[in-house]
């Protein structure tokens, strides 16, 4: 005999290892891996989530690009939603204090942003100024017959 051929062992050694594992065994395992690996699997959850989110917004861009009657039906659907808010608002008391709150939060941090973001400023200086400039040319075009 070489050293290289080990003896079998038992029948019921060999029975055991190619037994297919129990349903209840696998979900053990399942639970057990889960719990060890919790972290790591969420992380390539989430990863995975917003690849495909990525993906599915890139194609959205190109086709609002690229197709006019797209970007209609989407200028109609968002048209359609802020007149069925504001209809909400002006209606329903509850609606309506969210919205306040919503206001009084944008105005926060508006204000916010302008005492600390440099960067913000100009933006909004630059906003400011060419708003000033459309006005001014649209006075000027209505003066003159």
């Amino acid at each position: 005999m070489s050293d290289d051929t080990k003896p079998l062992g038992d029948a019921s050694e060999a029975a055991e290892t190619t037994e297919p594992a129990k349903p209840q065994d696998r979900k053990e395992y399942m639970a057990q891996y889960y719990a060890e690996n919790k972290e790591e699997i969420a992380a390539r959850r989430k990863a995975v989530r917003l690849a495909r989110q990525e993906e599915i917004t890139a194609a959205e861009r190109s086709r609002y690009a690229s197709d006019p009657a797209y970007q209609e039906y989407r200028i109609n659907i968002s048209a359609n939603e802020r007149k069925n808010k504001k209809a909400r608002i002006a209606s329903d008391p509850e609606e309506k204090k969210r919205h306040e709150e919503q206001l009084k939060k944008r105005r926060e941090r508006h204000k916010e942003r302008l005492a600390t973001d440099p960067d913000y400023q100009k933006k909004r200086e630059q906003f400011t100024k060419d708003l000033r400039e459309k006005r001014q040319k649209q006075n000027k075009e209505g003066d003159e017959p």
